[in-house]
């Protein structure tokens, strides 16, 4: 190949010294879109170069063939950094020339570099139509290489979508093409491809074997991304091996070579796989680092796959920092957009189309056999109707989504209804219990209410700290009502029987469904932000906001509410003892926001 490469240079070396007119400035345009060819991979920024100065060229030379040719090379060499609008642009560029050539080749090429583009973007149904297009031309013309490589894309579309007999189907033909044809590149990426698949059969071994094939005849092909390529499938392998240091050496190797080759779906691919592994072990800060890099390039090329994984990712990362919230936040980002990628109504598009070229290629065989095979007709008329059974199967699931949908809402609702019905009868259940406190809960509750709407809260946030303050002293049912209700001092020991209210309340509701963290809440609302509280001793950070909340919440309503053994201390009192204590005893942004609502806000207990 450096060889071959060598000696094309030389020949434009000496083409440059000639004036290019006629057939001698078209063999420079055909001679400069042959190099961009063999060096798009390694070097794409030089056969951008060679495109352009081709397509200049050609404009200026009036040369079709060449300004289609030129504009394909440089939609290739815009594909490859992943930058696919450009492309895009490009490749419909060189499609028009084609089309007003009939040049059947380049039709089908380009319908080719097309799907690889909605396929890099998951629009899978879009790319296996173009896949599709370009198979039947490619099998009426008998270009075996090619057709090989469309069998292999369609194959990864059938894999991307989960259907792993229909991509195996289609990989073993495309081997079995390219091993009578020895095309060794195509083979390496055949190899690959068996091999992904294999995994996701669950052999693992199996797959490690067809890798390391592939990997063997891309080094000895010097191809520096299948090489990258491997090294990230092989790393997956060894995820899945539980080899995570193994895995994560495999992935950077990887990621330096796409840096090198400035792959950027190649980079984004490596980030969110190398975040992973942080995650697994552990190393939260630099898997946010990497997830975030991914999710930047894959929104801003495009890749619609990648940019779901990192959602996913970013889900599975705050989830282990504890952090609820945000992990909601991106696995519904994940949900939606995962939804979107495979759709059922997608999959449906995939099959029509399917059925659309098969049915195709066999009106071409009855064709060909002067319509004599009844058989044929007969499979023919059974396609169109399987066809059309799916457009009214299609009507149909619209109309499904939409009665699941509103099944789904009314649901949401009872469930949410439910909860709340739940969360009000144990509060009434601890006020029975201790009727000198009645109301305290719910006092409680208003006031957190409040504070966690002036922290910025959101609506669904807002509304657990109002339902756990509802019941945060539930595990005073446990505690004898004389103790509960006694005038005066209690004694150490009586101290102690009181203390253990919030593990008795986390014991009570740790095993019952709830869609926030009460349990956990309940057993830290006793806690302390200078780590003094009980009963476990936590310091600030460590607290939940939420229990940190409930915490000030609780001392301004104790504070103000008059008891049998003494009266109300007042509001001001209240306060003054919570910004005494901001930074030591209370949370300092807490303490400050609950003194803004009362004092600057007027706020006061039902």
């Amino acid at each position: 190949m450096k060889a071959e490469i060598t000696a094309l240079k030389r020949r434009l070396k000496k083409m440059r010294f000639r004036s290019p007119s006629g057939e001698t400035g078209r063999a420079r345009v055909d001679l400069l879109n042959e190099l961009g060819m063999m060096l798009y991979r390694s070097k794409p920024l030089l056969t951008e170069a060679y495109a352009m100065e081709a397509l200049v060229l050609s404009e200026r030379l009036e040369y079709r063939k060449g300004e289609a040719d030129s504009n394909r090379l440089m939609g290739i060499s815009h594909e490859t950094r992943s930058k696919y609008f450009e492309s895009m642009k490009y490749f419909k560029f060189a499609q028009d020339i084609y089309t007003e050539l009939d040049d059947k080749l380049g039709m089908a090429t380009i319908f080719s570099n097309i799907g690889v583009v909605f396929g890099s973007q998951s629009r899978f149904d879009l790319a296996i139509d173009q896949h599709l297009k370009a198979l039947a031309i490619f099998e009426e013309i008998d270009e075996r290489n090619r057709i090989a490589n469309a069998l292999n894309s369609i194959g990864i579309i059938f894999r991307k979508r989960n259907n792993l007999e229909r991509a195996e189907e289609y990989y073993l033909r495309a081997i079995s093409i390219r091993e009578e044809t020895e095309d060794l590149p195509g083979l390496a990426m055949s190899y690959n491809n068996m091999g992904i698949l294999i995994m996701e059969k669950g052999d693992l071994e199996g797959a490690l074997d067809y890798h390391n094939r592939s990997l063997k005849l891309k080094e000895d092909l010097s191809d520096r991304r299948g090489i990258s390529t491997s090294y990230s499938n092989i790393g997956d392998i060894l995820v899945k091996q539980g080899k995570y240091d193994q895995a994560l050496e495999h992935y950077r190797n990887s990621l330096s070579i796409v840096e090198e080759l400035k792959d950027e779906e190649g980079i984004a691919n490596n980030c969110m796989l190398i975040g992973h592994i942080m995650i697994l072990l552990g190393k939260h800060k630099d898997a946010l680092k990497y997830l975030e890099r991914s999710l930047q390039i894959s929104i801003r090329i495009g890749t619609r796959i990648y940019e779901s994984d990192c959602y996913r990712e970013l889900s599975n990362l705050y989830r282990a920092m504890c952090d609820y919230e945000m992990a909601f936040l991106y696995f519904k980002k994940y949900s939606s957009l995962i939804h979107d990628i495979f759709s059922e109504k997608s999959a449906e598009t995939i099959a029509k189309l399917q059925i659309r070229y098969e049915t195709e290629q066999k009106e071409k065989e009855a064709e060909l056999y002067y319509l004599k095979n009844v058989e044929l007709y007969r499979e023919i008329n059974d396609r169109k109707l399987v066809e059309s059974q799916l457009v009214a199967q299609e009507h149909l699931l619209e109309q499904r989504v939409k009665d699941r949908t509103l099944e789904l809402q009314h649901s949401m609702k009872e469930l949410k209804m439910s909860v709340e019905g739940t969360i009000h009868t144990l509060s009434k259940i601890i006020e029975s219990k201790d009727p000198y406190t009645s109301g305290h809960q719910l006092r409680v509750a208003e006031l957190a209410k409040q504070i966690a709407i002036e922290m910025g809260f959101s609506e669904d946030r807002v509304e657990a700290v109002y339902m756990i303050s509802l019941v945060h002293d539930i595990g005073k049912i446990s505690i004898p009502q004389e103790i509960l209700s006694r005038p005066g001092r209690l004694t150490e020991l009586e101290q102690e029987i009181v203390r253990t209210h919030p593990q008795t309340g986390y014991d009570i509701l740790s095993n019952v469904e709830f869609p926030w963290p009460v349990a956990d809440v309940i057993l830290q609302h006793q806690e302390l932000y200078d780590g003094s509280g009980y009963p476990k001793g936590l310091k600030g950070d460590e607290i939940l906001i939420e229990a940190r909340i409930i915490a000030v919440a609780d001392v301004i309503e104790s504070m103000t509410s008059h008891r049998p053994y003494r009266s109300s201390s007042g509001i001001e009192n209240a306060i003054e003892v919570i910004t005494q204590n901001s930074g030591i005893l209370y949370d300092p942004e807490v303490a400050e926001v609950c003194t803004r609502i009362i004092r600057d806000k007027d706020f006061s207990f039902n």
